[in-house]
């Protein structure tokens, strides 16, 4: 049975795609018992869609006008990612971004009262969960590159990076070998620091056995043939709190705010008539 939210139905579509939303968080999966959480499912849904409705209720009965400069540009950027005519009826366009302004602002105003996260907050926060922020592994790396795909054949690109490897072992500098070889110029090569996992697993095995100022010799990734030099290395370890402070301060108020707007949504449903109705009548509203 649906519900009425001040004389407007909860639509099954809207109920579906809080159950989609919600579904994501894995503490679902804590409850074994099949029917018993899809039970929980549906009432947690039926719960955050009755607030979206009053919450699109709040911003569509707001008197406010809305910025009528940010209001087309957006309209504009719509009909570019949309490849709208010019001729093209937007009605339906403008009242769709008209309603997603009035939501944002809405949606901003009653998280708006929320308080910045303290630096003691921060601070005690990190003090009670040091044990879960961790560092990962470091690389700082340079490289030359010689691409193998549809423009250059692979002996090609072999002799490219053969013809770097010598002028290294001549004693010339990575950097001007990487600007005078390299197919990705600039920087001489410095891929700058990168955490493990982020390259391709040939070219983090590759550096990994260095020494920050040792350099590899010739080896192949899927891009290519490449040598890379290694100019730094830290290990994984436990994360200080300077490093996450702001993480830590960022989320902390995003806490607050969402806390907030619970508080302001709680209010809407405090004056709103929220009705259980059968399917037929709901329909007729």
């Amino acid at each position: 049975m649906p519900y009425l939210v001040n004389g407007q139905a909860v639509s099954e579509e809207l109920i579906r795609q809080e159950s989609e939303r919600i579904g994501r968080d894995l503490r679902w999966k804590t409850i074994p018992d099949e029917a018993e959480r899809a039970r929980r499912l549906r009432a947690a849904a039926e719960y955050s869609a009755i607030d979206r409705v009053l919450v699109e209720q709040a911003a569509a009965n707001d008197p406010r006008p809305i910025d009528a400069n940010a209001f087309e540009q957006a309209l504009k950027r719509q009909k570019l990612t949309g490849g709208c005519r010019e001729a093209f009826d937007d009605t339906l366009l403008r009242r769709e971004i008209e309603r997603q302004f009035r939501l944002q602002r809405i949606s901003s105003e009653m998280a708006a009262g929320a308080a910045q996260a303290t630096p003691a907050e921060v601070e005690a926060f990190y003090q009670a969960n040091r044990e879960n922020f961790h560092s990962p592994e470091l690389f700082h790396a340079a490289h030359i590159v010689k691409h193998v795909n549809g423009e250059q054949a692979e002996e090609q690109a072999r002799a490219g990076i053969e013809a770097a490897l010598a002028e290294l072992e001549r004693g010339a500098p990575f950097s001007e070998v990487a600007e005078k070889h390299s197919d990705c110029k600039g920087k001489g090569g410095d891929l700058g620091q990168f955490p493990a996992g982020e390259m391709v697993q040939e070219f983090e095995d590759a550096i990994r056995a260095l020494e920050p100022g040792q350099r590899t010799g010739v080896f192949r990734t899927p891009f290519g043939f490449h040598i890379a030099e290694l100019r730094g290395k830290t290990a994984a370890g436990r994360a200080s709190f300077e490093e996450v402070r702001a993480d830590i301060e960022r989320v902390l108020t995003l806490q607050n705010q969402h806390r907030a707007y619970l508080r302001e949504v709680a209010e809407l449903r405090s004056r709103a008539q929220i009705r259980l109705v059968p399917a037929e009548q709901a329909a007729a509203n």
